[in-house]
């Protein structure tokens, strides 16, 4: 590793880079991996549990993947190891011998339900949300990275593992979803040269990238969108607020499933003056799920917004689930956004 990585790895001083290494030798010590994501799982998420998974798979390991999604997004189908994502909801851990491994999950709650932090069982998390709550037995995780994908790469450069062109693959997905193409403002010097290092291996091509990930919509899912663009509010100050929502019928009409709403939240920001968006959504199990996200400009963060309602993300990228009949929903959270913003005393400046 340069000089200069090394420098910019070190640029958040509550962040030890010991971690990196630790992680390292305790993926390298077992040989049994079982890989959680989050529910609704993103382009991070998966990109970094596939990186994982090939990188497991070339050192010999027994490795599975697990998540309480039904299905993937169809769009990350070239992503390594897609088809062996399974489903599980609960999930009996033992203390086996296996390494359960939590990615791009701030808390245990985020991904299958079972893990009981006060077992100690033998457990890594490597994440990147600055609300990460250090619940497994080792943790590496880092609030000013870009993505988890990056802590990954981090990790491998920090162990001297090879990666692979199946790998960079992987790890440039979740850097160029996570950084919104490398527009986002966690777009930091390193994301920058990890993009680059990762293109120089030869594995991966940007054109081909981001046709791979930003051309994978099909007609159903902008049936879908559609309808959340014609029901959008905007509202507060300047109009740097919007809410939309999407019911669970929409998507039956439209013959979708709910993972083709996968950067709708994100593209209500090219609406002129929007600081500030949120997307409901309706799912079949009645659960109402908030997909958040703000920018320069917002009186607050996504993720400040989530917490209120036990929800989690960082600064630009969140979700939460909001407990009210559906019917309700773009009105109580046009409510909660505008008591939020009166509350944060923006109204004062």
């Amino acid at each position: 590793m340069t000089r200069k990585v090394k420098a910019m790895m070190t640029m958040n001083s509550s962040f030890d880079d010991a971690d990196l290494l630790r992680a390292s030798e305790t993926l390298k010590a077992h040989d049994v991996w079982r890989i959680f994501t989050h529910r609704k799982s993103d382009g991070d998420a998966m990109g970094s549990a596939s990186a994982l998974f090939e990188a497991g798979v070339n050192l010999g390991k027994r490795v599975t993947w697990c998540s309480p999604d039904v299905k993937l997004p169809e769009g990350y189908k070239y992503l390594a190891h897609f088809g062996d994502f399974e489903t599980v909801e609960d999930f009996a851990f033992e203390d086996d011998g296996t390494l359960y491994v939590f990615l791009d999950c701030a808390t245990e709650i985020r991904s299958v339900s079972g893990y009981d932090v006060s077992r100690g069982i033998n457990s890594l998390n490597i994440d990147h949300h600055e609300d990460n709550s250090h619940y497994a037995r080792v943790n590496c995780a880092d609030g000013r990275a870009s993505s988890t994908c990056e802590m990954l790469y981090r990790m491998f450069m920090a162990g001297n593992w090879e990666i692979t062109p199946r790998i960079a693959e992987s790890l440039y997905t979740g850097l160029f979803t996570d950084t919104g193409g490398f527009t986002f403002s966690n777009t930091t010097p390193l994301a920058h040269d990890m993009a680059g290092r990762l293109i120089a291996l030869g594995g991966v091509k940007p054109d081909k990238m981001s046709d791979l990930i930003s051309q994978n919509k099909n007609p159903a899912d902008f049936k879908v969108w559609a309808k959340a663009f014609s029901r959008v509010k905007v509202f507060g100050p300047g109009n740097i607020f919007a809410v939309t929502v999407l019911y669970r019928d929409d998507f039956v009409e439209a013959g979708a499933d709910m993972t083709g709403t996968e950067g709708l939240s994100s593209m209500f920001m090219s609406i002129r003056g929007i600081k500030f968006i949120a997307v409901i959504t309706e799912y079949p199990d009645g659960n109402i799920r908030l997909s958040i996200r703000s920018r320069e400009g917002s009186p607050f963060g996504a993720g400040e917004f989530a917490r209120m309602f036990g929800g989690g993300g960082h600064e630009r990228a969140a979700g939460c689930t909001l407990n009210v009949p559906i019917s309700e929903a773009m009105n109580e959270l046009e409510r909660q956004i505008m008591k939020k913003y009166h509350e944060c005393g923006c109204t004062n400046q």
